[in-house]
């Protein structure tokens, strides 16, 4: 959950700065991050959706490197392009929120609501750590290097996903 946080933080809170950074208006910085948002919906209903058929990890991979070559590609085209690219950056990065939350109430079938609530919980103050380092970084380095540094950090976080549990949502006991 770290390593999709940085590219999580980097694609919301920082999106209309690093945007505004860039030449973008006020107004359309806004907008941009509607789009974002919008279609981050649709990722993490289909997200769920798919991890319950293709599996958990197998998602978590696939929407963790996409994101992370949509994250450098956005890097390094220009505005309009930018914009073409934000709602599969949105449905992609923002899709992995429920594949996660279901692997954490499988791995608890007798205490998902506890489970549940202690991933909100532990994922709150994640993201919170998250974003006072994300800022700090990209005042070091600058926004663009910090976005790179959040694709990097996704790319490195694939290993990992091996290692969650390979349970399907259907194999559970009720």
């Amino acid at each position: 959950h770290v390593v999709n946080s940085f590219s999580s933080v980097a694609l919301t809170t920082y999106l209309p700065i690093f945007l505004k950074e860039g030449g973008a208006s006020l107004w359309w910085t806004g907008a941009s991050l509607s789009i974002l948002q919008a279609a981050g919906v649709i990722g993490a209903l289909a997200g769920g959706s798919l991890s319950d058929r293709l599996g958990r990890r197998r998602i978590l991979a696939i929407a963790m490197a996409i994101t992370a070559v949509l994250i450098v590609v956005f890097l390094y085209v220009p505005g309009p392009w930018q914009t073409l690219l934000l709602p599969f950056l949105g449905f992609f990065s923002l899709s992995t929120t429920p594949v996660i939350m279901a692997i954490v109430q499988e791995c608890y079938p007798e205490n998902r609501a506890m489970a549940n609530g202690l991933y909100m919980a532990l994922s709150f103050i994640i993201r919170s750590v998250i974003l006072v380092v994300f800022g700090g970084i990209s005042d070091l380095v600058g926004l663009p290097n910090a976005y790179f540094l959040s694709a990097v950090l996704l790319l490195l976080g694939l290993p990992i996903v091996r290692l969650f549990p390979g349970r399907h949502a259907s194999q559970i006991r009720e």
